[in-house]
């Protein structure tokens, strides 16, 4: 705690550098979200006319390729599964595509023909338009696909939202919980810097005294030798 309090200039100066993110995160405001599931469905009458035939795996399988062509769009084909909902990652402005998986945190398992879509924004309206707009894609690939593989109308796999109607909800933030956890990070950084410039003074300031008095110390040892 000494050197913490020598250095107290170094402890003054992080708390200066963290007073414009602890007062962002005290006024933060919470954001819109929404989230609907895109739910593919086996052709439930001629399947013959459909090559992916009307089997619940086949059509697991086509909404993972209607999904990596969606996100394909934007330059990311990796799938993503989350299980926390998009606003508590932080995001304020964006949108998640992915297969819901129903696996754990180590190993992800697929059992819905489903294409899970949420949206975050910082307006109600925004929210909307950007749903709207990825659903119609994800739709419209379904049926392209289809009509690029040669079945015939009467055996597509057709689409559904759930629920039918997305709702879109404010999501208030958290701000004095933010502010509490980055005033208690910056105390630790404060004092970490603190204690480390401490340390790397007195180690210099050792060294550049073990310099001072080795020419000394060898003049001695010479003159003993005459």
């Amino acid at each position: 705690m000494r050197g913490v309090l020598r250095r107290w200039y170094v402890v003054l100066a992080v708390i200066a550098l963290m007073v414009p993110a602890v007062l962002q995160a005290a006024g933060a405001t919470g954001v819109y979200w929404s989230k609907v599931d895109v739910v593919f469905y086996p052709p439930s009458g001629a399947a013959a006319g459909n090559p992916l035939r009307a089997d619940s795996q086949a059509t697991i399988h086509y909404a993972a390729m209607v999904e990596r062509l969606v996100n394909g769009e934007r330059g990311n084909t990796e799938s993503g599964t989350t299980s926390a909902d998009l606003y508590g990652t932080g995001i304020r402005n964006g949108y998640s595509v992915y297969i819901p998986s129903s696996g754990g945190q180590w190993q992800s398992s697929f059992d819905r023909s489903a294409i899970t879509v949420e949206v975050v924004a910082e307006t109600r309206d925004d929210v909307s338009r950007v749903l709207t707009g990825i659903v119609d894609r994800i739709e419209t690939t379904a049926v392209e696909r289809q009509e690029a593989m040669g079945v015939i109308p009467r055996s597509y796999i057709t689409t559904s939202l759930s629920p039918g109607t997305p709702e879109v909800s404010y999501q208030p933030s958290k701000p004095v919980y933010a502010a509490s956890a980055l005033a208690v990070l910056t105390a630790g950084l404060a004092i970490a810097a603190a204690g480390l410039v401490d340390r790397l003074t007195l180690h210099v300031a050792g060294r550049r005294d073990q310099l001072r008095h080795a020419p000394t110390a060898a003049g001695d040892r010479t003159k003993v030798r005459s």
